[in-house]
């Protein structure tokens, strides 16, 4: 069997069992018709990228779709299952939540098929943006040596505005732009796999690597975030997924030693980082105090399991509060599952039905949207936008028109529900445009060829933890929008600024010697044949 179909028939059998198996946990109506609702929209998805050739024609797009439906809703029913809770354990609505959210995740669908149709590339065809892409080195493999300068560059912007007032600044949000190159290290044992020594000696780079992830592991835990520790190591499991999931090549021993040696590396590690992670959440209730109080705190509570289970207990308390975003016990597994949110944000729009509110919205939406643009631009076009009077997220905005709840939590939401309370009935083919402007971007980072297999960039690796985690359900509608308008460009430039100060320093020649250009006539290949890699 091939390691594609081998994967996408393990999802499915996954899924399958849970539904029996959440009968048996919860056999209320709603939880068996909630997970009925999750089960056809997640057996929907599989068949779509197991059925067609979308994930070697559009992989970052077709990744990002999938993980929509993992994050959204495939991945609670399985998360929840494991951990014997009903999936629609403490939340507001659960069968209306995730109706909203498989109908939404069905029209990303359908906007996708239309795509693909009319995206095939044609010979001699025109193609002016990837062009200048391809000619700024997008398309190439980078050097060993330029992802190691981009990896400590990405690490630096985090160590240096570990201040958060810092962080506020312009020079801050200049400096955070910087962020997404911390894990660029982490690609190096895929192209290695690619080229060989080649590329690099791995013998050396094992270690390396090794040292740079305990060093990424020691800024998340001075600055007491889990997602500059958990980021480097999703995007390299994210990766091989996705490479997995275009792999024709049989199932061997030696990858069943791999999927094996992972399931073990997890059950043995899994329960302290679980911990780890929970100390740091533990102490980050401390507020603004010093980061060496919280770390000092961290790691007192991580030696004291008793008060970790306590917090937990806490935890599960709060599901019964008038907000809360406590859905996932598991704080890791909580990463990949962002249903509580998109439940929070839909709950909350529902309520919202005066047309004093309404405005309100409308002018705080109107206000961020002009917010995306830096505050030069804005005085330039004399616009009079003051983003210190938006020091909140739609996530607060929604609860305080609802309920009145205070502002200022940066509480995490939801553009279906920001979305549905702005457009009402319009807001569905609102998203079906946003949907393809978001599949022709995420599409820009990777290079087709006339054989139809395409090829992912770096750029497009260090995203896809960010396409698969929120690449079709942003927080909020501007939040959308500044990717769109702003983001994508941004990370785009600072990834060629670098990759062209590395040729400075590099003169490695891979193998080939070739980009990965567009070549319509190019003959059908293997990846390791078609060799898109090229000097810089």
């Amino acid at each position: 069997m091939m390691i594609r179909r081998a994967l996408i028939y393990a999802l499915a059998a996954l899924s399958l069992l849970a539904l029996p198996l959440q009968c048996i946990i919860d056999p209320s109506v709603e939880n068996i018709s909630v997970a009925c609702v999750v089960l056809a929209s997640g057996l929907s998805m599989l068949l779509y990228i197991g059925c067609t050739e979308t994930l070697n024609t559009q992989p970052l797009s077709s990744f990002a779709l999938l993980g929509f439906c993992v994050t959204s809703q495939l991945g609670a029913l399985l998360v929840q299952t494991y951990t014997w809770t009903p999936v629609r354990s403490s939340l507001y609505d659960p069968l209306y939540t995730f109706g909203t959210l498989a109908f939404y995740q069905a029209i990303a669908i359908g906007v996708h098929a239309t795509y693909r149709f009319f995206s095939v590339q044609k010979a001699g065809g025109i193609h002016i943006v990837r062009g200048v892409l391809n000619w700024a080195g997008v398309y190439r493999t980078p050097p060993c040596i330029a992802l190691w300068m981009m990896g400590f560059v990405g690490m630096a912007s985090h160590a240096v505005f570990i201040n958060t007032s810092l962080q506020m600044s312009v020079i801050g949000k200049f400096g955070m732009g910087f962020n997404f190159l911390a894990w660029a290290p982490f690609l190096i044992p895929y192209y290695h796999r690619q080229f060989g020594d080649a590329y690099c000696s791995w013998k050396i780079t094992r270690l390396l690597l090794i040292g740079y992830g305990f060093m990424m592991g020691a800024v998340g835990l001075a600055m007491n975030a889990r997602g500059v520790m958990l980021t480097g190591i999703a995007t390299v499991v994210l990766l091989y997924f996705l490479v997995g999931l275009r792999s024709t090549a049989k199932v061997s021993v030696g990858s069943m030693r791999w999927i094996c040696g992972i399931l073990v590396s997890a059950a043995v590690f899994g329960g302290p980082i679980t911990n780890l992670v929970s100390a740091m959440a533990i102490a980050r209730g401390l507020g603004p105090v010093p980061m060496s109080v919280k770390l000092d705190r961290t790691l007192w509570v991580f030696r004291h399991p008793e008060v970790i289970a306590a917090w937990r207990d806490s935890q599960d308390s709060l599901s019964h509060a008038a907000y809360n975003e406590h859905y996932i016990a598991n704080p890791i597994l909580a990463r990949f599952v962002l249903t509580k949110f998109h439940d929070n944000s839909l709950h909350f729009a529902s309520m919202i039905t005066s047309e004093d509110s309404l405005e309100r919205l409308r002018d705080v939406t109107a206000g961020f949207l002009w917010g995306v643009l830096p505050a030069p631009a804005l005085q330039l076009l004399g616009v009079n936008v003051a983003k210190t009077d938006l020091n909140f997220s739609i996530g607060d905005y929604l609860p305080y028109l609802a309920e009145g709840q205070p502002l200022g939590g940066h509480r995490v939401g939801s553009m279906f529900g920001h979305g549905l309370a702005l457009f009402g009935m319009l807001f569905p083919f609102v998203y079906a445009a946003m949907c393809l402007i978001f599949f022709y971007l995420m599409d820009l980072l990777t290079i087709r060829y006339a054989d139809k297999a395409a090829m992912v960039s770096a750029l497009g690796f260090l995203q896809i933890w960010n396409y698969f985690l929120s690449g079709l359900s942003y927080e909020s509608l501007h939040g959308a929008f500044y990717y769109m308008a702003r983001n994508f460009w941004q990370i785009l430039l600072i990834y060629v600024t670098l990759l062209a100060i590395a040729r400075i320093f590099s003169s490695q020649s891979l193998p080939g010697g070739a980009p990965m250009e567009t070549a319509a006539s190019r003959p059908a290949m293997s990846p390791i044949q078609r060799n898109p890699a090229a000097q810089i």
